[in-house]
């Protein structure tokens, strides 16, 4: 019996090589099973040679021996000589176990246990026969290789072979030889885990030798039977629809596998994101994101500041906490350059675009009820001091009509012209200059006193003027153009090259939209 154990180790090492090798694949339908199987069986091929090399020798098969007229009948009635026999063996039953590996592909490897008993009907040969009460055990142990159809949702078609180690035991002599088998069968899987097995097999071995005495006995053996097994799997076999997650897309159209179960998905699988923030909605704290705010892992948008204003609409993104704020994240103290607040040619007049977007400053102030605010005009060096700071009051004091008319309280607005005092930018360049003209809004602060302003105008603006009164004589004289005096020249304009340099700039990303 030494050789089958062998043999069966080294099944087993195959087996193990094989699963352990599978095991680096990811796929759902694959790991390791066990079942039992019943067998009815045919010996239908169990012919033999009898030989003898002296008078006397008496073969003996299946615990009884060969003698009378069998023995000078297969014999000769000589003293030595060989003769073939014949055994006929009834039908009857085996049992086996077996413990496999599914394979991410349709293979899948097995190691199979069996053993059964076939009781010797008769022995003849030579015309010569004798009854016989004795019996065939056969012990196989086979490493198979299976290969798998789908043929629907349940059913699995099968084919293979195996090969192994088998002992013939006669009773009285056994042999251990070299078995193999052909196979096919159906699986029927009546749960993902349960499968009923039916199947066909064919097996053959080598001839298996005995010696009694001075007599040898060579028997070959090959057999069929039927099987009817179950199978049990540890781990669950696909079939039919899958829907792994449940959510009503089959996982292979789902681009978005392991969904919490009851959570509304696309028609592919994906939860719902209404407003396309990145952020499933069963997970979206703010549901109505503006589209193309970052937002947080929570689908909120960021506020950096943490000052309640998100930073897509913050003006002043770096307000110290605890600070209270404007609409637009302003806290007390922080100034916003209002970007795109142009004005005509050498006029305090708001151009159309200036006024579109004061309507938004308006709203932001109408909105902060308790902020009072300073409207603060700049200019570029160009021009005398004093027609650059009368023109940024003018400006200011524009801005602030404007604001007023669109229902901001005139207590809580401060306008104030600081000229070419403020510069944020060289005045040495177009760019520079382009960048020092500009209103800013400065939160005063929550009932904050206002301010009084440093100059006065009793009457509104003219469309061509530059203030309510003349106060000096070159302020007088902005609106006008003066081509004797080259010194009043500098006086008539912020930049005196050409109107387009007065054209609104093109505001950069990090800019206001005001």
């Amino acid at each position: 019996m030494s050789k089958q154990w062998k043999t069966a180790l080294a099944a087993g090492v195959i087996l193990a090589s094989a699963a352990g090798a599978a095991m680096a694949e990811a796929e759902k339908e694959k790991g390791y099973y066990v079942g039992g199987n019943a067998f009815y069986n045919e010996v239908f091929d169990a012919d033999g040679t009898v030989s003898t090399t002296a008078a006397g020798g008496i073969p003996v098969l299946g615990g009884i021996p060969v003698i009378g007229d069998l023995l000078n009948g297969l014999l000769g009635g000589g003293a030595g000589g060989s003769a073939n026999i014949e055994a006929s063996y009834d039908k009857d039953f085996s049992y086996g176990a077996t413990f496999g590996y599914k394979f991410e592909s349709p293979y899948r490897v097995e190691f199979e246990y069996r053993q059964g008993e076939n009781d010797i009907d008769s022995v003849s040969g030579a015309g010569v026969s004798s009854s016989s009460n004795g019996s065939l055990e056969v012990t196989s142990m086979m490493g198979n290789l299976w290969y798998d159809f789908s043929a629907g949702e349940r059913l699995r078609p099968y084919v293979g072979f195996g090969l192994g180690q088998a002992n013939l035991d006669f009773g009285d002599a056994d042999d251990d030889v070299l078995i193999g088998q052909l196979g096919a069968g159906v699986t029927f899987y009546l749960t993902p885990r349960l499968a009923l097995d039916a199947g066909y097999r064919y097996s053959m071995s080598e001839d298996a030798s005995y010696t009694s005495g001075a007599v040898e006995t060579e028997i070959e053996y090959s057999a069929q039977s039927v099987l009817l097994g179950l199978r049990y799997n540890f781990f669950d076999a696909q079939y039919g629809v899958k829907d792994a997650d449940g959510d009503g897309v089959s996982d292979e159209m789902d681009q978005c596998p392991g969904t919490p179960l009851g959570v509304q998905v696309d028609s592919v699988g994906c939860p719902l994101d209404g407003d396309n923030d990145g952020v499933a909605d069963y997970l979206d704290q703010c549901p109505n994101t503006p589209a193309g705010a970052e937002v947080n892992a929570v689908g909120c948008p960021l506020d950096g500041d943490g000052d309640g204003v998100v930073d897509a609409d913050d003006a002043c993104p770096d307000t110290p906490a605890g600070e209270a704020v404007m609409s637009n994240g302003c806290a007390q103290d922080q100034a916003v350059i209002l970007r795109g607040v142009n004005f005509e040619l050498n006029s305090a007049k708001l151009t159309m675009n200036a006024e579109t977007i004061l309507n938004d400053v308006a709203a932001t102030l109408n909105s902060s009820p308790g902020f009072n605010v300073e409207l603060q005009g700049h200019t570029d060096s160009t021009g005398s001091a004093s027609y650059n700071m009368n023109l940024s009051q003018n400006r200011a004091k524009s801005v602030k009509n404007y604001l007023v008319g669109s229902g901001v309280g005139s207590n809580r607005l401060t306008a104030t012209g600081y000229g070419e005092e403020q510069p944020i930018a060289s005045n040495d360049t177009k760019d520079g200059r382009a960048e020092n003209r500009r209103v800013e809004l400065k939160v005063l602060g929550s009932d904050a006193a206002m301010v009084a302003e440093p100059m006065v105008y009793e009457e509104p603006m003219l469309e061509d003027t530059m203030m309510d009164e003349p106060m000096v004589e070159e302020a007088a004289m902005m609106d006008e153009p003066m081509v004797e005096d080259a010194a009043a020249e500098e006086m008539m304009m912020d930049e005196p090259a050409s109107e387009e340099e007065y054209q609104p700039y093109e505001m950069s990303e990090d800019e206001m939209d005001y």
